[in-house]
């Protein structure tokens, strides 16, 4: 869960750029970037450690993409 939010806040922000300089509202940013945020506080809250830090995040991405192969 803590991957899959971090990852949508960069592709909240791009749309909601997106949107902003086709003067659109940035509808579609805003549910990502509030699904996100939503994502890391469960994260947050579920998780006595305490949250990750940015610097494990190539680890922990390595390592779901390993089990993710594992499974096939």
């Amino acid at each position: 869960m803590f991957l899959l939010g971090v990852y949508l806040v960069p592709l909240a922000l791009v749309s909601a750029l997106s949107a902003w300089a086709d003067n659109r509202k940035p509808v579609l940013g805003g549910i990502l970037l509030l699904g996100s945020a939503g994502l890391l506080a469960w994260v947050w809250v579920q998780r006595p450690e305490g949250m990750y830090s940015l610097r494990d995040i190539p680890e922990l991405t390595v390592a779901l993409a390993a089990q993710m192969m594992a499974l096939f």
